[in-house]
């Protein structure tokens, strides 16, 4: 699948013959036309890959239609059959990573774009990839804008026509945000991380984030280089309600622990590059992967079924475990004690392990005798310390006893009482991420001796932070944003903490401006050595291996 020439880039693309979203062939032609329009424009040699992923039988492919239509289209149909062994959620008929995958591990081109199918690339974006240079150990991101795709090219420009976004006017934190609508990077760097992670089959949420959270565990550097424009359209994320968010039938599948495991890597055979390819009869440019017999391990099924409860949870259950995990942690870091988990299921050894990770970069001591199942993989990264041989009388012992956690005394084992009382835990969302970074900001301000804090974010991720409940150490003295401090009004606090995921580089741009001091960030400050020593030992191997 490589032309006389080399091109200078791939770009890759996913998409399915099924009208996504209304008119999804409108939308990806015309973006696809664009950008290759403004690549020829600037010279630059490339070629357009679409994977086209189980394709509807009774319609004609898409991507015969595209290498008819698109300068320097190529095309890789991933057919039903490996959908059907592939798929962990029958509400999903097409998994975007896998996808792009398949077209990324057949791209020919020194760097490869792995974008989506309505996106528009940005001039001085094209001009940045018409100057080369880019570093082969580096991820190269762009700031994503929505826009209405009734709008022309020049009216999609003008800041006034714009929608509101899930970025803000800066781009976000290097993990967040619209990821996987553009990253650029070197093949030999996509080959080295072997591209999204393909382990999760029964949903595509927050791959990206997942994808560039392992890279930064093993060294690898994220860098913003421009704009893409995202054409809105129905059914999408931004679009969808909460309620159907959180449900069991939503096509791209429900929210998942997605740094358990970090850093992931898939195995060598990633992008179903053991699949045999067949050209299709028509057009040689387009490849036919055969899945006739292609199946996925019983040691594999049986390992991603049993990760499916363990990192996830019923939608629309309060997840009270991980709030009193969090909270018997800020209140062992205050108190100076040791905890000995008494574990049983790997639910609560997976929340736990997260926790933990956290919680040793306080000195909060952890210990566990849970053992994850061999076959499990990646999962025995996750080591807690044993359990002690002698316990101190001091320490503290969390166990469940009717259906709850507890906190007792080591010694008399009297309850111990950790649940804030001024702000109370009250129904939080499944959301480990934002559990994991609240803990390690409360241990942050606990350690800085912070007593009255502000938080800066009035929207609806400041009310599911707020569903945590607040440690009774900190007390809040205020909810503004960031009109309010860029109008002069200064939190009364000894710390102000961020609370957006969309917005905070804006609002800690805004917070530097004004003079506010002590500013949490939740998000940007989370540290890239998170993940254990492995993460370093690997980040040595990724470097060596693009040296």
């Amino acid at each position: 699948m490589t032309d006389a020439v080399t091109p200078q880039i791939s770009i890759v693309v996913a998409g399915r013959n099924d009208d996504y979203g209304k008119d999804f062939r409108g939308r990806l032609f015309r973006s696809a036309l664009h950008n290759a329009a403004l690549f020829q424009a600037h010279g630059i040699r490339f070629e357009y890959v679409l994977a086209e992923w189980n394709p509807l039988p009774d319609r004609p492919l898409l991507s015969e239609e595209f290498v008819a239509l698109v300068p320097g289209a190529r095309a890789v149909v991933i057919p039903a059959e490996v959908h059907r062994a592939y798929s962990l959620n029958p509400q999903m008929p097409f998994h975007e990573m896998p996808a792009k995958n398949a077209a990324l591990r057949r791209a020919s081109g020194d760097c490869v774009i792995v974008t989506n199918a309505d996106i528009l690339f940005g001039e001085e974006l094209v001009r940045r990839i018409a100057a080369g240079g880019f570093a082969v150990d580096t991820l190269y991101r762009a700031h994503r804008i929505d826009v209405s795709p009734d709008l022309d090219w020049e009216e999609m420009q003008r800041p006034a026509n714009q929608l509101p976004s899930g970025e803000g006017v800066l781009p976000p934190p290097p993990y967040l945000g619209a990821g996987g609508d553009f990253c650029l990077a070197s093949r030999k760097l996509w080959h080295s991380l072997r591209g999204f992670g393909e382990g999760i089959r029964f949903s595509t949420r927050a791959k990206d984030w997942q994808f560039f959270l392992s890279a930064m565990a093993r060294g690898v550097g994220v860098e913003f280089i421009g704009d893409v424009y995202h054409l809105d359209h129905e059914g999408g994320f931004r679009n969808t309600g909460t309620a159907e968010l959180n449900g069991e039938t939503v096509h791209f599948g429900g929210m998942w622990d997605i740094e358990f495991g970090l850093p992931v890597m898939n195995s060598p055979g990633w992008g179903f590059d053991e699949l045999p390819e067949r050209p299709h009869r028509n057009d040689s440019r387009i490849v036919v992967l055969d899945g006739e017999d292609y199946f996925v391990s019983g040691e594999r099924n049986w390992r991603d079924r049993e990760l499916l409860p363990w990192v996830t949870h019923p939608p629309n259950v309060p997840d009270m475990d991980s709030a009193f995990l969090l909270h018997a942690i800020c209140a062992a870091h205050r108190e100076r004690r040791r905890i000995i988990c008494k574990v049983k299921d790997g639910k609560l050894a997976v929340a736990l392990a997260g926790f933990a990770s956290v919680a040793f970069r306080f000195w909060v001591q952890i210990f566990c005798d849970w053992d994850w199942p061999s076959e499990c993989g990646y999962y025995t990264r996750y080591r807690f310390s044993p359990e002690p041989e002698t316990p101190r009388e001091e320490d503290w012992i969390l166990e469940r006893q009717g259906g709850r956690l507890h906190l007792r005394s080591c010694g008399d084992r009297s309850e111990i009482s950790v649940l804030p009382v001024r702000i109370p835990v009250d129904n939080p969302e499944f959301n480990p991420m934002l559990a994991r970074r609240l803990l390690y900001a409360w241990l942050q301000l606990q350690d800085a001796g912070a007593r009255k804090i502000a938080i800066c974010g009035g929207g609806s991720h400041t009310k599911s932070l707020l569903r945590w409940g607040l440690p009774d150490s900190l007390e809040l003295t205020s909810v503004v944003d960031s009109a309010a401090i860029a109008s002069g009004q200064r939190p009364d606090a000894d710390a102000c903490l961020l609370s957006s995921a969309s917005f905070e580089t804006d609002m800690q741009n805004t917070c530097e401006r004004h003079g506010v001091p002590n500013v949490v960030a939740l998000y940007g400050g989370w540290p890239r050595d998170m993940w254990s020593a492995e993460g370093n030992t690997q980040a040595v191997e990724v470097v060596e291996c693009l040296a």
